[in-house]
């Protein structure tokens, strides 16, 4: 996960919301914060969280090659999912 995504997540909800609903502590989700990768069961309960507004590839792209890899159908159709698409899609570089 990168620094975009980290910080994006942390708009969208708290660290202490995630360990909550993860049924974890704080601190092991702020130790996520400081490493590089999100254990690859939490992909998706954090994605849900969230309401797939990041969705798995942002987080575990090794996981999740495809950018709706993972994403339930009823949302690979919704704005959000498809607006992050964009955006991936807008940052490669042409050519």
């Amino acid at each position: 996960m990168n620094e975009d995504v980290r910080a994006r997540l942390n708009g969208l909800t708290s660290q202490r919301a995630i360990a909550k609903h993860l049924g974890i502590t704080p601190q092991a989700v702020n130790q996520w914060f400081n490493k590089p990768n999100i254990p690859p069961r939490f992909v998706l309960p954090i994605c849900e969280l969230v309401s797939w507004e990041i969705v798995p590839h942002e987080v575990r792209p090794d996981l999740y090659p495809g950018l709706k890899d993972g994403v339930p159908e009823a949302f690979k159709t919704d704005r959000t999912v498809n607006r992050g698409v964009a955006n991936h899609a807008s940052s490669l570089p042409s050519g």
